[in-house]
């Protein structure tokens, strides 16, 4: 089906869906921690977005997760809350990205174990923890219309494929889209993004928050690029983030999280030791500033991976990437909104026989410039219209502008 079609069919899939009785308010996938006196059994509520960007078949700047163009999709978010008691509820997402990859990336048991206790626990495929962004990705509370690089772009690892020298990793700068090793994974296949925002992991969080703090903690099967229902290799991720409101209506957050990576398949058609277990390690610094029509958010995340070299440093070598993003959202009226973000992609440097022993950045440092201004047509509708630029130290492509037209609407 060409793509102009299976957007359309998306995007008239969401608008039956509108259509259909619908229980209480909206809610999102993670919904406060807060249980009112009086709760409705269940309350649903629905997000669906429609892009239309230009197709790209040669440079992927936008190539997500879902293999599909970020900029050049339709997408269609169901969310729904079940307060089976007073203390617990059951949460849940249900998306269709495009025509054909339906997921559900989120569905998990919350519990309040006190009332009056700002304590909540949740277990299932829960909210990640590193970053502000991913828990208000996609929707209306977005800036711009892209995503983040730190969250979406793709680089040239993974998990279920090695390399056997640096001179592999080299040959892949700037081919995240469909990257190809010689060990594992059959053929050329996507890469991971630093922090994968599509898909949610599996596992246990609690969240401590009394007035002006918020602590979390939770332990997973997967890791921050490589989020799984279903366990891969034979490790466990940690994760934390602690996130303040300071005076002067500024918050802070840190975080950070360490989990295996990779596929143990992959580890053993390499033939590595049973004790090989490779691990991404993230850790991340977020702001956000509000004053009236004015909100300026931040974020800087630096990502190592242990990457196995299966002939030069099967035990694995560590290579990293730091990555950084500011955006501006600026309101004149409520109807009206003007968005930026401005944002950076760095790799650490490697020496390989390919680059002729000089330092080389591992994979190919991404710059990305996006503005949008959106139009509120009706309480529940906005209309976007935006401009992305991107510049690349590698690659088929090196450089791609992009425009974008977007339609929200939700309930």
């Amino acid at each position: 089906m060409p793509a102009m079609l299976r957007w359309a069919h998306g995007f008239v899939l969401g608008a039956w869906l509108l259509a259909l009785p619908a229980g209480a308010g909206a809610q999102s996938a993670e919904p406060t921690a807060e249980v009112p006196p009086a709760y409705p059994p269940f309350a649903v509520g629905a997000e669906i977005t429609a892009l239309v960007g230009p197709s790209d078949h040669q440079a992927y700047f936008n190539y997500t997760g879902y293999e599909t163009n970020a900029l050049r999709t339709s997408r269609i978010r169901l969310f729904g809350e079940w307060r089976v008691a007073p203390i617990a509820s059951v949460v849940g997402e249900l998306r269709l990205e495009g025509a054909s990859n339906l997921d559900l990336p989120a569905l998990y048991l919350r519990l309040q174990p006190a009332a009056g206790v700002p304590l909540s626990i949740q277990a299932g495929r829960i909210p990640p923890l590193v970053g502000a962004f991913p828990r208000r990705a996609y929707g209306r509370d977005n800036a711009v219309v892209g995503l983040p690089l730190m969250y979406q772009y793709l680089t040239s690892l993974r998990p279920d494929a090695l390399p056997l020298s640096i001179d592999d990793v080299l040959a892949m700068r700037g081919r995240g889209w469909s990257p190809g090793y010689p060990i594992g994974g059959s053929g050329a296949g996507p890469g991971v993004p630093l922090v994968d925002v599509s898909r949610w992991d599996s596992g246990l969080q609690a969240t401590w928050r009394p007035s002006r703090f918020e602590l979390s903690a939770a332990v997973t099967r997967g890791s921050p690029a490589v989020p799984v229902v279903r366990d891969r290799n034979d490790g466990v991720m940690w994760s934390a983030r602690a996130a303040a409101l300071l005076p002067g209506d500024v918050t802070l957050g840190v975080s950070g999280a360490r989990g295996e990576w990779m596929e143990r398949a992959a580890l053993d058609s390499a033939g590595l030791p049973s004790a090989t277990h490779p691990t991404q390690t993230v850790v991340g610094v977020d702001t956000e500033y509000g004053r009236g029509p004015w909100l300026v958010r931040g974020e800087v995340l630096h990502s190592r991976f242990e990457l196995p070299l299966v002939v030069t440093a099967p035990a694995g070598a560590d290579i990293s990437a730091l990555a950084a993003f500011v955006e501006v959202r600026y309101r004149p009226s409520p109807r009206w909104q003007l968005g930026a973000r401005l944002e950076r992609l760095d790799f650490s440097t490697v020496q390989g026989s390919a680059s002729g022993d000089r330092p080389t950045a591992w994979d190919a440092p991404v710059s990305r410039v996006e503005a949008a201004v959106a139009y509120r047509a009706a309480r529940a509708i906005d209309v976007r219209a935006g401009w992305q630029y991107n510049w690349r130290a590698g690659g088929r492509v090196r450089e791609r502008g992009y425009p974008v037209v977007a339609a929200l609407v939700w309930f």
